[in-house]
């Protein structure tokens, strides 16, 4: 009897078209990619050992395994109570008052933990400030190209996403001015300018001090909030970064926010928000979730606290910078006759410019020589702007493999010559 309701209930669901109960967000947006989950992504290919530069992840021999144990052994030692109950919106407080202590030395800022909520990485940071402060049909200006999970991501709050093309020192600031009065006449409310200024993903630019003084001055002049994503910021070569924009304004019309998962681990899934305490408390009005992992939380304390993280970062930058370099030195040998690059100075990426190929043919026939990459214009809104660009990711492939990058880059060119 039980069977025959059941088939009888499917059998009516079978007839009701589900793209009508969808949301507007869930109609319109197109499925995101593996790397906009936070997994590997890449193309088939019968290649024995591909080399995978498509994901921003740390090296694995940098994960800091050992240490974090021991936090978590003892957090449960120590608090067990604690430790494993529900976060809370603003998260552990003993982890954000070492966060905010730690940032506030970095920037120079003064901080306490009133000034930090704890999320579920800089994704969940980023829910938060649309979920406080977007509404349907409102702008949000990113840099172009930007990280697609992003900007997916503000799509999902139905916001109308504006590009406006980054340069070799941040986007434009008199562009940018244009492009904020042009919109303002048009009727539409620009909410919010989204901006990674430190090691851009992808193109690993870093935006100078005068541009962010600029846009600052837009901004502020049209009630526009600066998001600023910090996930790349403490991985410089050799010297950190221009002051931040939280710094530059106090924090007056910024939000920050930063995460553990490009300097530590990105399955920690444990990001930050850094803000006044004015805009702390209208962003905890719609946080409807119990929190994040106390126990996360005390682990990473614990890291802070000993001085493991800033050996840690240290480490990292040295390891990264070697890499960036190996990765150079390997297409600039072979490759120079095909492609362009600026070298970074920091972050995770190179962003490379084909001169001779469309960059989607150069993705097909890298991937059947082992090499696995995505193209630019994934990180477009408007997926015609950029035909020539690729983004090679280096952290986490070995010195050998990035060693071995450009001869196969050199292979692929050489075979779309020939075809």
């Amino acid at each position: 009897m039980g069977l025959q309701n059941e088939k009888k209930i499917s059998s009516l669901w079978q007839t009701i078209n589900l793209e009508k109960l969808l949301s507007k967000a869930a109609q319109t947006i197109s499925p995101g990619n593996a790397t906009d989950a936070g997994k590997m992504w890449r193309l088939p290919t019968d290649h024995p050992n591909p080399i995978l530069l498509a994901s921003g992840i740390p090296d694995t021999s940098t994960l800091p395994s050992k240490e974090l144990l021991e936090g978590f052994t003892r957090a449960l030692n120590e608090a067990p109570s604690d430790s494993l109950s529900y976060g809370g919106w603003f998260g552990d407080e003993q982890c954000r008052k070492s966060i905010s202590k730690r940032q506030a030395l970095i920037e120079k800022v003064v901080l306490n933990e009133d000034n930090i909520i704890l999320h579920n990485g800089s994704s969940a940071c980023l829910e938060n400030i649309l979920k406080t402060f977007i509404e349907p049909d409102d702008v949000v200006i990113v840099e172009s190209p930007s990280y697609s999970g992003t900007v997916r991501c503000i799509q999902g709050y139905l916001a109308n996403v504006i590009e406006l093309p980054i340069t070799d020192n941040g986007v434009n600031h008199t562009d940018f001015t244009s492009l904020v009065e042009k919109i303002k006449n048009n009727g539409k409310n620009i909410k919010m300018f989204y901006t990674i200024p430190d090691y851009h993903n992808p193109t690993g630019i870093v935006t100078n001090i005068n541009t962010r003084k600029a846009i600052l001055k837009t901004c502020e002049e049209h009630n526009i909030i600066i998001v600023e994503d910090a996930a790349y910021t403490e991985l410089y070569f050799d010297s950190p970064p221009p002051p931040s924009y939280f710094f530059l304004s106090q924090g007056y019309g910024v939000i920050k926010m930063s995460s553990f998962s490009k300097i530590i681990a990105t399955g920690l899934r444990v990001g930050w928000i850094q803000a006044r305490h004015e805009y702390i408390e209208v962003l905890t009005k719609v946080r409807f979730d119990m929190g994040n992992s106390p126990l996360l939380h005390y682990a990473i304390t614990s890291f802070i606290e000993n001085g493991g993280l800033d050996k840690h970062v240290s480490q990292m930058r040295n390891l990264y910078k070697e890499k960036c370099l190996a990765l150079l030195n390997s297409i600039n040998e072979f490759c120079d006759p095909y492609i362009d690059v600026n070298p970074p100075s920091g972050g995770y990426f190179l962003w490379v410019n084909c001169k001779k190929h469309k960059a989607f043919k150069v993705l097909e026939e890298a991937s059947k020589v082992g090499l696995i990459f995505p193209i630019g214009s994934v990180f477009y809104v408007d997926k015609n702007l950029d035909d020539s660009h690729f983004r090679l990711a280096f952290t986490q492939p070995t010195f050998k493999d990035l060693r071995e990058t450009g001869k196969r880059l050199k292979l692929t060119f050489e075979r779309l010559s020939i075809n």
